[in-house]
């Protein structure tokens, strides 16, 4: 799944881990200043799994304004 946080586009991957389920995400470098790194967190299923790496994504990116075009 695609997913956009403040102007920059992250691929959300999940991966089933027996009765956890493993979510990953990365982004696409964008420039010089947009550092790459990849976002993974555990859950009980794929919502939460899914929920957690946003909420990590969202915790990173809390000090960098909102895009201009958004």
């Amino acid at each position: 799944m695609d997913w956009e946080h403040k102007g920059l586009q992250f691929t959300i991957s999940t991966e089933p881990m027996g009765a956890l389920c493993l979510a990953a995400a990365r982004v696409p470098r964008e420039g010089m200043f947009v550092r790459v790194r990849p976002f993974s967190a555990i859950g009980t299923n794929e919502d939460e799994a899914v929920t957690l790496v946003k909420e990590q994504i969202r915790l990173e990116f809390e000090s960098v304004p909102e895009s201009p075009t958004s």
